[in-house]
């Protein structure tokens, strides 16, 4: 067999590469789940981590070690960074996915597709029925977990386990905080760490991806590094903000003593001494305010005559300081939304303008990095799964395109998309398959009627702007004539008036 492919490879045509040899995968899952603590089997139950979030200042987690603890800590507690987080899973993973197989050449492979989509079903919807309890079977819960880690910490892994028959099991997320880098004879390999045992990951069913990749560190990076000092200096600022709105709110009480009244009731011996006089008035003043600081809301006040009591209302001092808090809070918004790489308004601030729309567009375009890395690693996955089959293929998984438009300008839309599929298809520009899978995300049907290049659809004209409804209002019947009266359909430019 191996001179056979030999000879195919030597024989190829011009313009054609050798066919990729076929890997040894491991006949048995490799990667552990990233959430035990030891690789040998146990009945001890899971620590359950419980952050304290309400008794615990935000400002804390910054001593929680290293930047990837802090950046998750952060996300869990900050409101800001939370709603980033939560806006990226939600709008960057579509529900509606395409899985083909193409040859080599490009050409779709029906078979393969087939086989393809049979693999990504096992691996969505039944897993390894051995294993008992999977948290991440389904295909959305497994995107939630790889996103989160892609917006965390920068990368996502994830490992593709086989059976004894190296048949495809499920698709194992491994989180990127447990996966080291080792360098040995010139290469880089991975190990996952459980409990300080490594297990080697150095196998082709290990996917690794990550986002802007510093090429001096084999270790990826949270896009979230920048927001940290923002979001500290957000919750500090939210500290002080706090506790000046306690003072600024609450009125405080005031004791006022007064002196001459005091001096009257003094006793010669105190009055004529300058020492004992200062340690009288101390004495005093302790005994006056610790009557008033354990005092409710409910308790009655009772002191002498040479004491004044009052109200002090601290809003009549400046009336800028409300101004100066809401620039600086501001500015604090400004800094953490550049900073986590999402809208003001997801932050709760609104935006308006040309500036309103130019981040609508980044953010869109931030989002879908998520999608864009899940289609590299689903077809990495499904590619290894069907070549393990004998299929020299390769596998496209692609999410649908984010479009965040009214449903009601969607279905305008998809209307024109369906009609330029059709054009293609009538033209013979793409193939039956192809077209179908476009259209409705699976294979045609067994027995259908090939269209594909019968120019079905020559008398149309496609549209050359897709979301325009007017752009081929009378195209199709230019140069016509009416059905009925044999006259050109083109109207004709209005006559002059006739001159009397």
């Amino acid at each position: 067999m191996s001179m056979l492919s030999d000879l195919k490879d030597y024989f190829a045509g011009p313009g054609q590469l050798p066919s990729v040899p076929p890997t040894k995968p491991p006949n048995r899952p490799t990667a552990l789940p990233s959430f035990k603590t030891m690789v040998s089997k146990a009945t001890s139950v899971l620590p359950q981590a419980d952050r304290g979030l309400a008794n615990t200042d935000i400002l804390t987690i910054r001593a929680s070690g290293k930047t990837p603890d802090v950046i998750r800590g952060l996300a869990a507690a900050s409101p800001d960074l939370s709603a980033t987080v939560n806006a990226y899973l939600r709008v960057g993973i579509p529900e509606e996915y395409t899985v083909i197989a193409r040859d080599p050449d490009g050409a779709i492979n029906v078979e393969a597709t087939k086989l393809a989509q049979e693999v990504l079903r096992r691996i969505a919807y039944y897993g390894d029925p051995s294993l008992g309890y999977n948290p991440t079977t389904d295909l959305q819960s497994l995107s939630e977990s790889l996103g989160k880690e892609l917006l965390l910490y920068g990368a996502m892994s994830a490992e593709l386990a086989l059976d004894k028959q190296r048949s495809p099991l499920y698709l194992n997320p491994v989180s990127v905080t447990k996966v080291k880098f080792y360098e040995e004879d010139g290469g880089v390999y991975p190990q996952q760490l459980i409990g300080g045992v490594p297990i080697n990951l150095d196998i082709p069913t290990f996917f690794y991806i990550s986002v802007d990749q510093d090429l001096l560190t084999p270790y990826a990076t949270s896009m979230f590094e920048s927001a940290i000092q923002a979001v500290l200096a957000d919750a500090s600022f939210m500290n002080d903000l706090r506790k000046s709105m306690q003072r600024v709110i609450q009125p405080r009480l005031i004791a006022t003593i007064i002196e001459e009244k005091v001096k009257t009731s003094l006793p010669p011996d105190i009055l004529n001494d300058t020492e004992k006089m200062t340690t009288f008035y101390n004495d005093l003043m302790s005994s006056v305010q610790s009557a008033m600081t354990g005092l409710n809301p409910e308790d009655a006040l009772v002191g002498f005559d040479s004491v004044e009591y009052s109200m002090l209302n601290s809003t009549t001092g400046g009336g800028n300081v409300g101004d100066t808090l809401k620039t600086v809070q501001a500015l604090l918004e400004s800094k953490l939304a550049a900073g986590a790489k999402t809208l003001p308004a997801v932050l709760g601030r609104d935006g308006t303008g040309s500036s309103a729309t130019t981040s609508s567009m980044l953010f869109l375009k931030n989002a879908d990095l998520i999608r864009r890395k899940l289609n590299i690693l689903y077809s990495r996955a499904l590619t290894q799964a069907v070549r393990l089959s004998g299929q020299d293929v390769y596998v496209e998984f692609r999410y649908a395109d984010l479009d965040l438009r009214p449903q009601g300008e969607l279905e305008a839309y998809k209307a024109m998309r369906q009609s330029r599929i059709l054009e293609l298809l009538s033209l013979g520009i793409i193939s039956d398959e192809e077209a179908s899978i476009q259209l409705t995300g699976n294979l045609p049907r067994d027995g259908y009627t090939p269209l594909s290049g019968t120019m079905f659809k020559s008398g149309t004209v496609a549209s050359a702007n897709p979301t325009s409804q007017t752009s081929n209002m009378g195209q199709q019947d230019k140069g016509k004539s009416d059905s009925v009266t044999g006259k050109p359909s083109t109207p004709t430019s209005p006559k002059s008036p006739t001159k009397q």
